[in-house]
């Protein structure tokens, strides 16, 4: 009985399905809407007011709190610079002058190398061992100007080269403890470039294993007191705490080297900042990312003014909880901070709302769940007018490959009984090998048609087995027998290994031979260039095993899942080349689970496939 719906009745359904359901929703949802839009209004305009009392605010402490600092560099510059500072210049003649521009053991470093006697023994030094090649006379000479300067510094310096040379000659010995020396000479001496002259001391010491703990005690002195190391000290620490594995210094090194190399870019561009042409109001700049905020302050003793800078996410993180949540920025986005701040903008996190909070929440949830549930319908229905398109295209597929398959049999039956017919003086053996052609196309045909007829059956429920003891050997037997012309045409070689001791199970002879024909049929499709197939019988544990083994095309191990399924064949190019149905599979997972068994399949693509039934034998008792 096929149910059909009138058109009108259909759209009576359609349009109360719109009239219940759908336009109280639509009516819902644009109320719902427009008192979020009132309420968002209302709500903006309160934020908006909020966010300038509070940008004001922002502006009072930030400016309170770094004009305190100012204050008190200003005062006591000497004292421990906080750690909101970044550092503190002085600017001479419009210019910035870093910290470490003006170390002055650094600045006094040529003077005191280049004494006359001093220089005269290093200049006699070097030209021996570099350009002369005598190494002993360099290391005397070494060692005289060693001991002709009183400064820590210019020995230092020595050191290090009559180190070099000791190493040289050989006498490493001698040369490590002149570098221990060195390395445990004070931290303030440096050369010319402001780079501590110790630091030079424990590469070739970290080279031979030596003093590892020394330099890392010497690396983390330097960390506690870096404000006036240049950049290239940095580099040359950072170096030296990478190989010392000491993550945490190569962290903050990192950190300080990114700060000298925006400190430097600040002094390139100060010229440019209009710091210089402000009133007396108190100005604080912004600059360079991560945010620095820079203002200029008297020197105490001096003409001079010194420049301040100081991180402005650190001024406002630790302090207030109403400030910790405050972003600051250069840019376009947020409030400006007033004319103390020029260029500086806050982005003030949202208040608490109001007392409508709980009226929006709800309507917000329950829009959100209309649209759920709106939603997830749509996707049952789509899930099933999919499914339903899906298996009407495997429908169409199954008749166009029923089609062929019925039509290959009935063309080689007709084209032999022409043949016959039209050829009177045929030999007999001809006539025999053609009498047995049409007799294995017409067992062909049957066996199609029984597949089509069972699968009939199995949808509609009416497929019966008839169950009685029988010999699987004798069923496999037959089904090797039957196949025995198809496989010699193709040139298979079936290879038969029967356990015939196997006692009888409870079955329905005729279907266990359907499912291994359809098996064996499957082998001789998809065996590609192979020629070889097996046919299997054994007992294992407490069930007969029944195998049938091909060395073709193989099966994907993810459509193995599917294989089984009504209609499906594996989507791939070669397949398409192949006639089938799709249901012969499918009758054999029916055929033996109904006998209470099983079927699987083992494959590789490319190797072949092993499809294994397994029948529970029957009790011999």
């Amino acid at each position: 009985m096929v149910l059909k719906i009138e058109p009108s009745l259909l759209k009576r359904h359609v349009f109360l399905f719109l009239g219940a359901i759908v336009a109280p929703c639509l009516v819902l949802v644009a109320l719902s809407v427009r008192m979020i839009g009132q309420e968002r209004q209302l709500q903006a305009k309160r934020a908006s007011e909020e966010r300038q009392r509070r940008v004001a605010q922002v502006g009072e402490e930030l400016l309170s709190r770094l004009e305190r600092i100012k204050l008190d560099l200003a005062i006591a510059p000497a004292k421990r610079v906080p750690e909101t500072v970044v550092f503190v210049g002085s600017v001479r003649d419009g210019h910035l002058l870093l910290p470490w521009d003006a170390n002055p053991n650094a600045q006094q470093f040529l003077q005191w190398i280049g004494d006359s006697r001093f220089a005269n023994k290093m200049r006699q030094a070097e030209h021996e061992e570099i350009i002369a090649g005598k190494l002993d006379d360099a290391v005397r000479f070494y060692r005289e100007a060693l001991g002709s300067t009183s400064q820590p510094a210019a020995q230092a310096y020595a050191r290090l080269s009559l180190a070099r040379t000791l190493r040289k000659m050989g006498k490493s010995e001698d040369g490590y403890l002149e570098y221990k020396q060195v390395l445990d000479s004070s931290p303030d001496l440096a050369d010319e470039h402001g780079i501590p002259l110790a630091l030079y001391a424990a590469p070739p010491l970290l080279d031979a294993g030596r003093q590892q703990k020394e330099v890392l005690a010497r690396i983390t002195a330097h960390l506690n007191k870096s404000e006036r190391l240049p950049p290239a000290a940095l580099y040359l620490l950072r170096d030296l705490a990478a190989r010392l594995a000491a993550g945490y210094a190569v962290g903050k090194l990192t950190n300080q080297i990114q700060d000298r190399e925006q400190a430097e870019a600040l002094q390139r561009d100060f010229s440019r900042l209009p710091l210089l042409t402000q009133g007396q109001e108190p100005v604080w700049m912004a600059y360079g990312e991560p945010l620095w905020l820079v203002s200029l302050a008297p020197q105490a003793g001096s003409t001079n003014a010194m420049a301040i800078v100081v991180r402005a996410r650190e001024m406002l993180t630790g302090r207030d909880s109403s400030l910790d949540q405050v972003e600051l920025a250069s840019g376009k986005t947020g409030e400006p901070l007033g004319e103390h701040f020029p260029g500086l903008r806050a982005t003030i996190p949202a208040g608490v709302e109001g007392d409508d909070t709980f009226r929006r929440t709800f309507l917000l949830i329950a829009i959100s769940l209309l649209v759920t549930l709106t939603l997830f319908a749509g996707y049952l229905l789509l899930r099933d007018v999919r499914r339903e398109l899906r298996l009407a295209e495997m429908r169409s597929q199954f008749v166009s490959g029923v089609s062929h398959e019925l039509k290959t049999p009935l063309t080689a039956i007709r084209v032999f009984a022409e043949s016959m017919r039209l050829d009177d003086d045929m030999e007999r053996q001809t006539q025999r090998e053609y009498l047995d052609s049409i007799l294995q196309e017409s067992e062909r045909l049957g066996r199609l048609v029984d597949n089509v007829l069972d699968f009939a059956k199995i949808e509609h429920g009416r497929k019966n087995y008839q169950l009685r003891p029988i010999s699987l050997a004798e069923a496999a037997d037959a089904a090797a027998r039957i196949m025995r012309y198809p496989l010699e045409q193709s040139g298979f070689h079936l290879e038969v290994v029967l356990d015939r001791d196997l006692h009888q199970v409870s079955a329905d002879r005729d279907a266990i031979e359907q499912a291994i024909l359809n098996l064996l049929s499957n082998a001789i499709k998809y065996s590609g260039e192979s020629r070889e197939i097996a046919l299997r019988l054994f007992r294992e544990g407490s069930d007969a095993v029944i195998q049938v083994v091909d060395h073709g095309v193989g099966i994907p191990r993810e459509e193995q899942a599917r294989i089984f399924e009504r209609f499906y064949r594996v989507p791939s190019e070669e397949n398409q080349r192949i006639s089938g149905a799709g249901l012969g599979l499918t009758l054999v997972e029916h055929i033996v689970k109904a006998h209470g068994g099983s079927v699987g399949v083992e494959s590789n693509p490319g190797e072949g496939s092993t499809f294994t039934i397994r029948l529970p034998l029957e009790d011999k008792s």
